[in-house]
């Protein structure tokens, strides 16, 4: 995910809870006046029971009405549409059909004025406070109806006023208790999408941004997020808020005068004591005097509209990484208790995944520091070569060890190695470093690349690396006039690929056996010449199996690439391999490729010398004892 998707994403989560929440509960709302509606249409037909029925006709019209009106929210509530809208329409409606059956049945004295009641409280039990109101106006009204079209008796006036009132307490307090209940099921939701964004970014920085970007306006209009730096102090601040200017104004001024841990301002005494702290009125001015980091600020804090704040301390794992500030600006709401305990819960979360992606981010440093200890900084200087190199860890390269290789040589001869280590971590990138400073120390000192993994592989057993085995190709060039001389030698390791200018590609060695494993291996050494043009590549199989099991790159895959592409230079190799790799997916392992080529004359006489080096390839077998050769 990029930044700005990152730091919408909590946001962006919790907004869906909320839309998805109050979904639920319009087609509750709808589907529980339905209800209604079949009972209020189900009582008519005991108005036979009624002395007085002065309109049988209209309590047929009510009841079938009513019964015709539940078919359609259900049918509304089974193709998901409506909501609490239609749910306030039913309401409006439903009072009208109790005027016209009250009317039919005794005005007054009807029983059915009772159903005002379920009108009533079914929008207090969903509907926001303005259609509350109106829902309760209309019974109001439909419940005093018979005073203008009948005598009522001296005692209506008085009962009727208990009633209402009865019925609006009751409401009221229905009102109220659910509409708690959905503000904490709310915030619930909020923290539980926040919770599950907080860690899809690894960078700290960001991680901060999403969450104070999600915070507002949901929880605040103003966050501010102050961080403490490796040396103690109050470092780099985060700020987010309904007002873009007023974020960066707050940015911009931290950066200008930086807090104190010592000092007055809510955030260093949070961070001084480890407690929070909750302001309820900012607008007093001893108070913003107290909390003004400068005559800037005063006038910044004024203008914005402070109002009221919250400070806590961002702790993690014994260790205080900062502040969360949340502000309440032109906004007169106060941070209440059970608000003061979500946001605390929200602060520690939140510290806790930039602790999380603290740590990740100083274990990649330390991962990509020991990895580049672990290969050549630059690729050395040959007059005869030019060489080029390529490597990408696997997955975000939090881990070390694995694919390696190095390049050194003079005048006279150049080395190449590649090679795979068993494992990742701590151990694989011990066995890394021995073999790529071994396996030089030995090669400075010999010609033969057989016989110098070898001695390599009988060093490695006596070390004891805890079973660990690894893979290494070696290949030693050697200048002998426009030709250079290649003798590889392969310990377990994919054989390297030749490509001749203007000819064919090929595959260059033989597997051989692991270093590591066998105190005698079989390690095969073959030789061959280059023409100028020519190109040598030596590859990991991280590059072979980069999307096993779905697909794995073959060899004769890779030669009929660099047959297509007719490199001609010796990142072009590297390139042409790539290409069969989709780096943007998932590759599975390290991919390492060395190449070289050489430089020189073209032409007529590089393509003769090249047929005459494939004319020329030997085989020699390398054990601990000796050299073994064979055509």
């Amino acid at each position: 995910m990029g930044k700005a998707g990152t730091s919408s994403g909590i946001a962006w989560r919790a907004g869906d809870a909320t839309r998805s929440a109050a979904d639920r509960e319009g087609r509750a709302a709808v589907l529980s006046a339905a209800g209604l509606y079949i009972v209020g249409g189900s009582l008519t037909a005991t108005a036979v029971l009624i002395p007085e029925v002065s309109s049988p006709a209209g309590v047929i019209f009510v009841g079938a009405t009513a019964l015709a009106t539940a078919a359609g929210l259900l049918i509304a509530v089974t193709r998901k549409r409506g909501g609490l809208a239609l749910a306030c329409a039913a309401d409006l409606w439903g009072v009208a059909l109790i005027v016209v059956l009250c009317a039919s049945t005794g005005g007054a004295t009807s029983p059915f004025a009772l159903l005002y009641m379920f009108a009533i409280g079914h929008a207090s039990a969903f509907q926001p406070r303005g259609p509350l109101a109106l829902v309760a106006l209309a019974c109001l009204a439909g419940f005093l109806a018979p005073l203008a079209y009948e005598d009522v008796s001296s005692t209506y006036v008085p009962v009727a006023c208990v009633g209402i009132v009865l019925a609006l307490l009751g409401a009221g307090v229905v009102h109220y208790a659910l509409s708690r209940v959905r503000e904490q099921r709310r915030r619930l939701e909020f923290l539980i999408a926040a919770t599950a964004e907080l860690d899809t970014s690894l960078d700290p920085t960001e991680t901060l941004r999403s969450f104070a970007d999600a915070a507002v306006p949901e929880l605040a209009e103003l966050c501010v997020i102050d961080l403490v730096g490796r040396d103690g102090s109050i470092g780099d601040t985060i700020a987010a808020s309904v007002d873009p200017t007023v974020a960066a104004g707050i940015e911009r001024m931290r950066r200008a005068n930086p807090l104190e841990i010592g000092g007055s301002h809510p955030v260093a005494q949070v961070l001084s004591s480890g407690a929070p702290s909750v302001i309820d009125d900012l607008t007093d001015e001893a108070v913003l005097a107290q909390t003004a980091q400068s005559d800037e600020h005063l006038r910044f804090m004024r203008d914005a509209g402070y109002h009221s704040a919250a400070v806590f301390p961002m702790n993690a794992r014994g260790r205080t990484h900062g502040a969360i500030s949340f502000l309440h600006v032109r906004n007169n709401a106060r941070y209440e208790p059970e608000i003061l305990a979500v946001l605390e819960d929200l602060t520690d979360r939140a510290a806790l995944a930039f602790d999380n992606a603290r740590l990740y981010e100083e274990r990649s440093h330390v991962a990509h520091t020991l990895r580049r200890s672990l290969m050549p900084a630059v690729l050395p200087v040959v007059p005869r070569l030019e060489l080029a190199s390529y490597f990408r860890p696997m997955g975000a390269g939090s881990e070390v060890g694995g694919d390696f290789y190095d390049a050194f040589g003079d005048d006279r001869s150049c080395w190449l190695m590649v090679g795979d280590v068993c494992g990742k971590g701590a151990e694989a990138a011990a066995l890394t470093g021995f073999l790529r400073h071994t396996t030089g120390a030995y090669a400075r000192e010999a010609t033969s690349p057989g016989s110098v993994l070898a001695h390599v592989n009988r060093v490695m057993l006596d070390q004891d690396f805890d079973g660990r085995f690894a893979t290494a190709i070696l290949v030693r060039l050697r200048f002998d006039g426009p030709d250079v001389v290649v003798t590889a030698a392969s310990a377990g390791h994919p054989a390297a690929l030749i490509a001749r200018e203007g000819g064919p590609a090929a595959e260059f060695g033989d597997r051989g056996t692991l270093l590591g494993v066998f105190s005698d291996p079989v390690i095969e050494e073959t030789t061959t010449t280059l023409a100028p043009g020519d190109a040598l590549a030596l590859y990991t199989d991280g590059l072979l199996e980069a999307h096993a099991p779905d697909r794995t790159v073959t060899p004769q895959e890779m030669i009929r690439r660099l047959e297509t592409a007719s490199p001609r230079l010796a990142q072009q190799t590297i390139d042409a391999l790539i290409g069969l790799v989709d780096l943007n997916a998932d590759v599975r392992d390290d991919i390492a490729i060395l190449a070289a080529r050489v430089r020189g004359a073209t032409g007529a006489d590089a393509g003769a010398r090249g047929q005459h080096a494939r004319d020329s390839e030997v085989t020699i077998t390398a054990t601990p004892s000796g050299l073994r050769a064979s055509s």
